[in-house]
């Protein structure tokens, strides 16, 4: 691991990231500041079916332009007065040969990653080429990387492998993210710059990429005459539970707890005193209410009422526990990834439940959905007032 790189870890991995490799050029913000100024929290519901290999892949933005990461990292960088270069590969050896050059001359690097290629996250082959990732690098040598992946240790990665991951999605042109110099950091106007794209952001009429597709997704849940409706999608049962815990990991695991907004309440409650709008911390109080209903969501995805959806559900927060220690703790989770294999073998093509237990589950996602969709809205309301937009 380079000796400059003084912070592990995180919550998010798209700011974790740069908050980390912003400190190892000498210049420490919270995570929080960090995320926030990047416009802090999104809103994003798709649904993707794939009818040829009976998959449906449940797609959630929960950050500001989530599916937009260059230019999230290039708004991010621009208003923290920080030059960075995001070179894209075609071809592997050059790609490989860039990194050797960052890494020899003492620097970090942000990565965009095929995540099923990554040992230490346990997925299955099958997924290889689906989901995207962001990771530090904060180390190499000529076997192995070290990755800074939101846990307390980072995790060696044989080097081979790690290329692998960065070539397997093309459209990630095996990008990499490198801090080239450092300006006069402006906080209070980056701090509202943030503000400001928070706003624009989640007032859009979008249903797809706003605040409207929460009530979206709320109505398919139980709409029946709707083809996008999940009585219709799921009306046999094919990929049901997959799609509840991907739902879960994503809430709960993935991209840190509280669909990030109690980091979101973070960034609120330290802007408060930087730029003197002590109004902020109520705001914050309103985000913070909001990650306790995006955290019982993820609960209520994994139905404590259906015996094999609990289980899962305890063995992903043991394994995620495990996760988090870093380094090369979560070999001590090989054990639970078979147990949920086993699981989502046996389910795959049908569900634990009969369909009434089913329609109760979907009508109590929708009732949260609904609930949280009202409190956002409010929440944005509340904040508003405090952007200048001028």
């Amino acid at each position: 691991m380079l000796n400059t790189y003084p912070h592990v870890g995180g919550i998010h991995p798209e700011s974790a990231a740069f908050t980390n490799i912003l400190a190892a050029q000498g210049h420490s913000l919270s995570e929080a500041l960090i995320f926030g100024i990047a416009g802090g929290i999104g809103a994003g519901y798709i649904l993707w079916e794939f009818q040829e290999h009976q998959t449906r892949i449940l797609v959630l933005g929960l950050q500001h332009l989530w599916n937009y990461p260059v230019r999230y990292y290039q708004a991010l960088a621009d208003r923290l007065q920080v030059r960075v270069a995001m070179p894209e590969w075609s071809g592997r050896k050059a790609a490989v040969q860039h990194l050797q050059q960052v890494i020899d001359t003492g620097r970090p690097a942000i990565a965009w990653v095929d995540r099923a290629y990554l040992p230490y996250l346990q997925l299955p082959e099958a997924m290889r080429g689906h989901i995207g990732h962001i990771v530090s690098v904060c180390g190499a040598d000529q076997e192995c990387v070290w990755l800074d992946d939101r846990a307390r240790a980072p995790f060696p990665v044989d080097l081979e492998t790690f290329n692998d991951a960065r070539a397997r999605i093309s459209s990630y042109k095996q990008r990499l993210l490198t801090i080239e110099s450092i300006g006069a950091l402006d906080l209070a106007k980056a701090i509202q710059a943030g503000l400001t794209a928070t706003v624009d952001y989640l007032s859009s009429a979008s249903e797809s990429f706003s605040l409207p597709a929460l009530r979206k997704w709320a109505k398919l849940m139980t709409d029946r005459k709707n083809k996008k409706g999940w009585p219709t999608v799921f009306a046999d049962h094919q990929g049901l539970y997959n799609t509840l815990r991907s739902m879960f990991e994503e809430l709960a695991l993935n991209s840190g707890t509280g669909g990030l907004r109690g980091l979101y309440a973070d960034f609120l409650d330290e802007s408060a005193g930087l730029i003197d709008r002590e109004g902020l911390r109520t705001v914050a109080t309103l985000y913070r209410d909001l990650a306790r209903r995006w955290d019982h969501l993820a609960e209520i995805a994994l139905s404590d009422e259906i015996a094999p959806l609990a289980e899962a559900k305890q063995l992903l927060k043991q394994r995620h526990a495990l996760l988090m220690q870093g380094g090369d703790a979560w070999e001590q989770s090989r054990t639970l990834t078979t147990d949920l294999r086993a699981i989502g073998s046996a389910y795959r093509h049908q569900f634990p439940a009969d369909q009434t237990a089913i329609n109760r589950l979907f009508e109590s996602i929708s009732a949260e959905l609904i609930g949280i969709y009202q409190d956002e809205v409010a929440a944005l309301a509340a904040l508003r007032p405090h952007v200048d937009f001028s």
